[in-house]
């Protein structure tokens, strides 16, 4: 019984939805970092999972915006703000592995130190947004 009061917590918050009208506080430099990267883009639906592709290319806006995209010019690039954020993304390395090709809502992201190459942290991912480039 004890194990199911534990684990309960933590299952309740990787299934949580991210709060709507979430104010997320960045810094100058981080939201002209932002801003550029979403020029001249429109949001799609929010998507559970981004397959292997996708992947290639992730920028950290802060600890609560990565981006990912297939190339750093993808058509589609996808913002992901995960769950709590993710403390120290900007300054360390994200680690993550899957058994899939798809990286989806909920999986667990480690936050390794970049000397010492021990685990400092982890998050989880939230809903990867599609950013797609207009058409001129």
């Amino acid at each position: 019984m004890k194990k199911l009061i534990f684990a309960l917590p933590i299952a309740i918050l990787l299934a949580a939805p991210a709060v709507s009208g979430e104010t997320i506080e960045l810094t100058e430099e981080q939201q002209a970092k932002l801003d550029k990267r979403l020029e001249g883009r429109t949001a799609g639906e929010p998507q559970s999972c981004i397959n292997r592709n996708d992947q290639r290319n992730m920028t950290v806006i802060s600890d609560d915006i990565l981006i990912f995209g297939a190339s750093r010019n993808a058509r589609t690039i996808y913002v992901n703000k995960p769950y709590g954020g993710c403390p120290n993304a900007e300054r360390n390395i994200l680690s993550y592995s899957h058994p899939t090709s798809s990286l989806c809502k909920g999986e667990i992201v480690e936050v390794v130190d970049n000397l010492s190459k021990m685990t400092m942290g982890s998050c989880a991912f939230g809903d990867f947004v599609p950013y797609t480039k207009n058409e001129d």
